[in-house]
């Protein structure tokens, strides 16, 4: 095992790296082999998460895995950014600082590092020749392509069959440019994929756009196994439409993202991946797709249309990696890079913002400190907040209040929310296209919660009286200091 000091702090340039940098740090369990007909790696990932929650649970690496009876050489890896100690570890927070029991101080010094980047400059790839990229070790075309042949494997029961689905489709648009999304890839034999986006993300604009100017089929890669960065650019809505993920991911990383060229078109792709997926997407044709178990922990509807990929070449290191997102069980990727680009955003035209934060754990909630100065200002900032999909559940609190405690959030309603005057319902607004309450999907009602201590011309009381924990602090300043220095291997 290398020692501490050679493994280097992140951001880092591929999936290996960062397995390297977390598997070092600890809080990662391998296992040699797991029967995955039998939904025992499914059923261990929902076990761990119970005992350790979203933000504790360890990553997992399986070395063998049993799949439609035959068993496949891994590793799978699952759950690689559960934990906010790995995601401190991906975005480069010292190992030093970071802690091995409080994962919400974790995920608040990730946030924090991310925050002062400041406003992010996106830097271009940079194009490296082929024989220099790890993702072009081997290739196989024609007949010698079989997707069943590696280990993808089915999360649920209810899922209509096997699936990729941790896939970074990538595409480019003469007029959009170059986009990277992550979707669900349905296995729909040797060489076809399902390719799934939903309506109004990117990847369906940019599939509709080219069929609008009559092209009959769009190149396409899929990459598996990136780097922490360019994976969560591609998960999330970070970059805007039109904006290159692979350029936001090296404005994070404050170097360019080295590309290769694909072998069947002027495609360029992050080259230090475990496997690129070429092919080409008809757009005049389109089939079945689905169900898969999404992100809300129940089943996603089936699609009676979607798009699929037929796939001319697979390249990919020797003996690649492999990873499986149990959605809805698991934590998919590092938010902090996304949280941090949409509190700077928000702050714009919310300048009492203190913070915005969506737990993935609690999906459909999304928490708001403010720094409040008004009566009724929680009011006006969440409906300013409105127009995002996942605020289902808004809830406004003061800025003492910990937005990434979701414990601390629960007690701050119970304790400063009354529910007339300081709740408001929104009849309809812009909901999540995976919500299965809602009756048409991308709608929904919404409710804001104002849990901020409440001032007397908003009914609350005279005077509010003062927390525990803050007497504490006002009589012995230092007393959390004083219990580190004498307790501190306890914490």
């Amino acid at each position: 095992m290398k020692k501490r000091s050679k493994i280097k702090a992140g951001p880092y340039d591929s999936l290996r790296a960062y397995m390297e940098a977390i598997e070092h740090h600890g809080n990662v369990i391998t296992i040699k082999e797991i029967d995955q007909d039998n939904y025992e790696l499914g059923g261990l990932m929902y076990k761990l998460v119970d005992k350790h929650g979203w933000l504790g649970a360890p990553a997992v690496i399986i070395e063998k895995i049993k799949i439609d009876g035959r068993w496949m050489d891994g590793p799978i890896i699952v759950n690689q950014y559960g934990l906010a100690s790995h995601e401190a570890i991906a975005v480069g927070v010292p190992f030093e600082e970071i802690s091995n029991y409080d994962q919400i101080a974790n995920f608040k010094k990730a946030l924090k590092l991310v925050m002062d980047l400041g406003e992010i400059k996106p830097i271009k790839p940079l194009e490296i020749k082929r024989n220099q990229a790890p993702a072009k070790e081997v290739i196989l075309n024609g007949e010698d392509i079989n997707v069943l042949d590696f280990p993808f494997l089915q999360s649920n029961p209810g899922d209509n069959g096997r699936f990729i689905n941790t896939g970074n489709l990538v595409l480019i648009d003469p007029e959009k440019g170059r986009n990277v999304g992550t979707y669900r890839m349905q296995i729909k034999g040797p060489r076809k994929i399902g390719i799934s986006p939903e309506r109004k993300q990117h990847g369906w604009e940019f599939l509709m756009a080219m069929k609008k100017r009559g092209e009959k089929v769009a190149n396409a890669a899929v990459v598996l196994g990136t780097d922490p960065i360019v994976f969560a650019m591609s998960s999330s809505k970070t970059a805007r439409l039109g904006q290159d993920e692979l350029e936001i991911a090296g404005g994070f990383k404050g170097r360019p993202v080295e590309v290769v060229k694909c072998e069947n078109s002027d495609i360029t792709v992050p080259a230090h991946v475990e496997m690129i997926i070429e092919g080409e997407i008809p757009l005049d044709d389109m089939e079945e797709e689905g169900p898969f178990g999404e992100m809300y922990g129940y089943m996603g509807l089936p699609h009676a249309e979607q798009f699929y990929m037929n796939i001319k070449t697979i390249t990919h290191r020797k003996n690649p990696m492999f990873v499986n997102q149990f959605t809805g069980v698991t934590r998919g990727f590092i938010t902090t890079p996304s949280e941090a680009s949409s509190t700077r955003n928000f702050r714009k035209f919310i300048p009492e913002l203190v913070g915005a934060h969506g737990p993935p754990d609690f999906t459909g909630f999304f928490f708001i400190s403010i720094n409040k100065t008004k009566p009724r200002q929680a009011f006006e900032v969440a409906e300013k907040l409105n127009f995002l999909p996942i605020s289902k559940i808004m809830v406004v609190v003061d800025k003492d209040v910990n937005i990434h405690d979701p414990m601390e959030m629960i007690a701050t309603v119970g304790a400063r929310w009354q529910p007339h005057p300081g709740g408001k319902i929104i009849e309809e607004g812009p909901g999540f296209f995976l919500d299965p309450s809602a009756k048409i999907r991308g709608r929904s009602s919404k409710i804001i919660i104002d849990a901020t201590r409440q001032w007397p011309e908003e009914g609350g009381p005279e005077s509010y009286p003062k927390l525990n924990r803050e007497l504490l602090l006002d009589h012995t300043p230092d007393i959390f200091e004083v219990i580190k220095e004498k307790w501190g291997d306890l914490l």
